[in-house]
């Protein structure tokens, strides 16, 4: 399935199966455009725990209709570790991103932390979508869900090699790699946005054992 805005390019394609209002969303970068998220509340009846500390999000988050009961906000940036990350301004303004610059320090410093933390303030010991668009900081989130065996059942991630500067091609590849070395599938791509399926964890879920 296929969801979000078509106008500003911001569709996710996803599996549906399983997902209703009991399913866990999560939703790392915000940015000016959230309308996957709001087709999921309409079409699942999802709660989504949404993530970003940049300007667009923040004022994004703040408008009327964004102001919905199944939004659970969190004003920092999605990262490895927690502390703080310096960001550099959107390259293309109209679209908003703020990003991490790998070759030289940015200009706004903004609280960071990661993924394992956010969910024990929510309590949840498993995800059951996750949605990454952070401007080249997925490669770090992606290596910390690998490496502490986070119960992840699906992800969509865009990456940013060739748009953000200082990210590589070759970072995408470990990445997709690392991933269907650790039991997720690539399910569906459309140029950066990729959605990967973690059979293992949906079987350990339904067993009771994760």
């Amino acid at each position: 399935m296929t969801l979000g805005d078509t106008i500003n390019e911001c569709q996710w394609t996803f599996c549906p199966e399983g997902l209703n209002a009991q399913s866990i969303v999560y939703s790392g970068g915000v940015g000016n455009d959230i309308s996957f998220e709001h087709a999921l509340v309409k079409q699942f009846g999802c709660s989504v725990v949404m993530i970003d500390p940049s300007p667009t999000g923040l004022r994004t988050m703040s408008l009327p209709q964004n102001k919905l009961p199944q939004f659970r906000f969190f004003p920092v940036a999605l990262s490895d570790h927690d502390g703080t990350l310096s960001f550099a301004p959107p390259i293309h303004p109209e679209e908003g991103s703020w990003y991490v610059r790998a070759d030289k320090p940015g200009e706004l410093s903004l609280p960071c932390t990661d993924l394992l933390s956010i969910m024990r303030q929510n309590r949840h010991d498993h995800i059951d979508l996750l949605k990454i668009d952070i401007e080249g900081s997925e490669y770090a989130v992606l290596e910390d869900i690998l490496r502490r065996h986070i119960p992840v059942r699906q992800i969509c991630v865009e990456y940013h090699h060739n748009l953000v500067p200082g990210v590589k091609r070759n970072q995408a590849i470990r990445s997709i790699v690392k991933l269907m070395m650790h039991g997720y599938k690539l399910v569906d791509h459309l140029a950066g946005n990729h959605t990967f399926v973690n059979r293992r964890t949906q079987v350990a879920a339904a067993s009771g054992t994760r």
